[in-house]
């Protein structure tokens, strides 16, 4: 399958049959996160796979507001992100790139006043400038998935404080999305998108 392929197959699945996502398998999509890019290689990602029947029967009612199609899922990734390394390792890898002498005196000068700016950004900027980069990786996951004859579906509505409460995930470690995996038991075809004249700027 080429990435043309997966990204012309891959939709939202909300339905699962009971075959489950095998440890093969997860280690396929989390070497997609793990390779995935980010922000002046940052990577502040960080994950957690559920696979107990019971922690994703959990998910599926009041701590994501009842989306109980969730509950047929194979397994489930919570992605956190890590803002203090988010603002630590980009700092690292700026400091390695000016050692280096890779970057123009410009590009350098831009990235010091951007991780300036980093340092006295309120928590809730840094959060979601690291769910930038989460993002990006999570959609390597889902186009991954395709190739492994899975599905996905993006969680973006749920409880933070009870997911991290459930999963012990710590308080500095925000939660940015969850990603439903699972044998799909529908065929969707595409839903509308735009026409490429509407998008174009």
């Amino acid at each position: 399958m080429t990435v043309k392929e997966a990204i012309q197959a891959r939709r939202s699945i909300r339905k699962f049959t009971d075959q489950p996502v095998i440890e093969e398998q997860m280690a396929i999509l989390l070497e997609a996160v793990r390779l995935a890019p980010s922000s002046i290689n940052c990577q502040p990602w960080r994950i957690k796979v559920l696979t107990q029947r019971e922690d994703i029967q959990w998910l599926s009612g009041a701590p994501t507001k009842g989306q109980r199609w969730i509950a047929g899922a194979g397994a489930v990734m919570i992605c956190c992100a890590d803002v203090q390394r988010f603002v630590e390792d980009s700092a690292t890898n700026v400091r390695f790139l000016r050692d280096s002498g890779m970057l123009p005196p410009e590009m350098l000068a831009g990235l010091e006043e951007y991780l300036s700016k980093a340092a006295d950004a309120q928590p809730e900027v840094l959060r979601w400038a690291a769910a930038a980069n989460c993002a990006i990786a999570l959609s390597q996951v889902m186009l991954q998935a395709v190739e492994l004859g899975l599905g996905t579906c993006w969680v973006g509505m749920y409880d933070e404080a009870a997911v991290k409460e459930r999963f012990q995930i710590p308080e500095a470690f925000p939660v940015v999305a969850m990603l439903a995996i699972g044998h799909p038991a529908e065929s969707q075809g595409q839903r509308p998108r735009k026409d490429l004249r509407d998008i174009l700027l």
